[in-house]
């Protein structure tokens, strides 16, 4: 079985979770919805939306993707660093599924969008009843080229693999429970992707 190197752990402190954002760059998303229609300068000195602005954000759907995968007798799920997902049968200290129906590369160009512009992502591992939820973080940054895997990252490392960043929990923080029906190569796996706006 191959071996993949451990994971560097999070750095001391971790870096914010989004990138500095200017007044500059507020001016300009602020002059872009106006242009647009979508918002108006009022006379109190307030952005605010305007009737279609109001319908638009009132129809946003929430952006979900949901993966499919199985347990392994020799998942650990030692990893302080990440909690990893596969398409192959492979384990590393993070792995906790494997024979996944999606890598990064498989998900939805709406997907993709959506995590490279928001914040947080909710992350939902379910499996026989034991349901574990925790928050991670989108970044522009993120690739999602990996055809293989999908990593959730406690640190800020961005490649191929990374899905999210700055993730609340690792592999070893998961309830024991969970790894335990983790371990049965029956178990089948849900795990629902959300992104929070």
């Amino acid at each position: 079985m191959k071996e993949i190197k451990k994971m560097q752990g999070p750095p001391e402190i971790a870096p914010e979770p989004s990138p500095s954002i200017t007044p500059e760059m507020i001016k300009d998303v602020l002059e872009i919805l106006e242009s647009k229609g979508m918002i108006h300068y009022s006379a109190g000195g307030a952005y605010i939306p305007t009737e279609s602005g109001w319908k638009l954000l009132m129809e946003l759907k929430p952006v979900k993707e949901e993966i499919f995968g199985y347990g392994h007798p020799e998942i650990k799920a030692s990893s302080n660093s990440a909690i990893r997902i596969t398409k192959g049968l492979d384990i590393d200290d993070a792995t906790i599924v494997v024979a996944a129906n999606k890598a990064c590369k498989d998900l939805s160009g709406d997907f993709k969008a959506a995590i490279k512009s928001a914040g947080k992502i909710e992350i939902k591992i379910e499996v026989e009843g034991e349901e574990e939820v925790f928050i991670a973080y989108g970044s522009p940054a993120l690739k999602l080229t990996s055809k293989e895997e999908i990593l959730i990252r406690k640190n800020s490392i961005v490649d191929g693999k990374t899905l999210a960043i700055l993730s609340d929990k690792s592999a070893s923080e998961l309830k024991q429970t969970l790894i335990e029906k983790l371990r049965n190569p029956q178990t089948k796996v849900k795990i629902t992707l959300e992104i929070k706006r």
